[in-house]
């Protein structure tokens, strides 16, 4: 897209959106906003030029150091690419997918998009979960772990969950830094099978918002859920909020034989077998 077209759009916003120098906010997040509604809302294809820093300057009549912390913000949240000596682009937006009916392996997923996906810790501490936690782990010594997931840059998902203490006494920060806790888990001797999930549309407050990086009032989509093993062990009780550019694959099924034994209930079945046939064959090997 050239660059008039998205010189009038802004031009058209900053019109609709003048800015309110007195009780408004910080002018660089004003028009931050404005811009970050024209690029969602006017639908801009990556690699569309935005306005330049001059004619931001001439059009919100604000200093160039105003539109340049503005055009920062645009940056942090992913949607532009700044270009020095060439302007300012749209950016890619990565998308995050995965799939509701799959427990865990969420790097997997990703990679299976090309799309790589990295952990930070922020904190990993004894606490005792709620009463819903405490019922899925059957404990209230847990482990409960905040942990941030990046793709391309990207915060997408922010990721609190609470594990046994007896089951992984050694879990640290730097242990979890970029790795997988259910592989994790596995070497401890527990492998993870599946739970029951569910997903809900919430909107974001201050502390998700400053995680994730977007406003607060977004919409996220909450998954919850427990993961237990083959035996019944619960592993973890997590929740997970994931940024607006998350995309929940679902494959449905219409059930031709009203009673009859689903696809998915043969396939969990399976799971739970080889599972099953995993822990013997590690019981068979310690006891030799």
């Amino acid at each position: 897209m050239s660059l008039e077209p998205a010189v009038t759009a802004a031009e058209q916003a900053g019109r609709t959106s003048p800015l309110n120098r007195e009780d408004g906010g910080p002018l660089h997040a004003q028009i931050r906003d404005i811009l970050h509604r024209q690029i969602v809302d006017m639908g801009l294809s990556p690699g569309s030029s935005i306005p330049t820093e001059d004619e931001l300057t001439r059009q919100f009549g604000v200093s160039r150091s105003v539109v340049r912390q503005a055009l920062s913000g645009l940056a942090d949240l992913g949607l532009i690419r700044r270009q020095r000596g060439r302007g300012s682009v749209v950016a890619a937006t990565p998308v995050l997918r995965r799939h509701v009916q799959r427990a865990g392996g969420l790097d997997e997923q990703a990679a299976a998009h090309g799309q790589r996906l990295r952990t930070h810790v922020l904190s990993v501490e004894p606490s005792e979960p709620p009463r819903a936690g405490m019922e899925a782990l059957y404990t209230p010594n847990t482990w409960k772990i905040e942990r941030v997931r990046y793709l391309d840059d990207l915060p997408v998902a922010f990721m609190r969950t609470w594990v046994p203490r007896d089951f992984f006494p050694h879990f640290t920060a730097e242990l979890l830094e970029n790795a997988s806790l259910l592989n994790l888990m596995r070497d401890h001797g527990y492998h993870p099978a599946g739970g029951p999930r569910q997903v809900q549309a919430v909107s974001s407050d201050a502390d998700l918002a400053g995680k994730l990086n977007i406003k607060t009032r977004e919409p996220l989509l909450l998954l919850q859920g427990v993961t237990r093993d083959a035996l019944g062990h619960g592993l973890e009780w997590f929740n997970v909020w994931h940024s607006p550019n998350t995309v929940f694959d679902v494959d449905a099924q219409v059930t031709t034989q009203p009673g009859g034994v689903s696809q998915q209930h043969i396939r969990r079945l399976r799971t739970l077998t080889q599972q099953l046939e995993s822990e013997l064959a590690d019981l068979e090997r310690g006891a030799h």
